[in-house]
């Protein structure tokens, strides 16, 4: 072969190659923008279920696993004013188990337990698709965005949800912001990390569906 020849060669390898690339980029960006809705379409039909049902519900989103599914509960529930992370929940969860063991063991009558959530199997279990993830979750009443465990989005019988920003992403550079308005649970996507402002959680005028 010429000179000339490997050259041509070597530039029609380069053109598909960067081809190639820019379609796997556009696909990517297609499942990111999909499985965005996807959530965005469960945030809202969990509101819509807790305002018909009257049932106390929570979105958990599994920032690890990037995973979300639905729980819910009859009992009413309320939100502590801060936070509680993923591997505190657990604690208590123990040392409520222990205090109900040694009740058992003193013969005195078991301390009050709080009824739990329990899965919702209405709205099903999601895993996303593999490279698209969720990146964090922040609501109302904490210092700085969940980046792992288990983060959890509440939604109230009175068409309450709690104010949130769920950031997905493609594992690259693209990323999109769920932002979850509190008195309508309606979802508007926002491209890029949007960090929240002050007016966080305040009822927008004009409020987009997430699409």
């Amino acid at each position: 072969m010429t000179l000339l020849e490997v050259l041509i060669v070597l530039g029609v390898l380069v053109l598909m190659t960067g081809i190639g690339i820019s379609t796997f980029g556009a696909l990517k960006g297609t499942q990111l923008r999909t499985q965005t809705n996807r959530l965005a379409a469960a945030v809202r039909h969990t509101y819509n279920r807790s305002v018909a049902t009257g049932l106390y519900m929570r979105m958990v989103l599994d920032i690890d696993a990037d995973s979300y599914w639905v729980e819910a509960s009859a009992t009413p529930q309320f939100l502590s004013t801060e936070k509680v992370k993923q591997e505190d929940a657990e604690k208590e969860a123990k040392e409520a188990a222990e205090a109900a063991e040694k009740a058992k063991d003193d013969d005195a009558p078991p301390p009050p337990v709080r009824e739990r959530y329990q899965e919702d199997g209405v709205i099903p279990r999601v895993t996303m698709e593999r490279g698209i993830g969720i990146d964090g979750v922040y609501t109302s009443g904490q210092e700085e965005t969940f980046r792992g465990g288990k983060a959890y989005v509440h939604f109230f019988p009175n068409g309450f949800v709690e104010p949130a920003m769920i950031y997905t992403t493609d594992g690259d550079e693209a990323f999109f912001t769920l932002v979850v308005q509190p008195l309508t649970g309606k979802v508007t996507r926002r491209p890029g990390k949007v960090d929240p402002d002050r007016d966080f959680g305040k009822p927008e005028r004009e409020e987009e569906e997430g699409r």
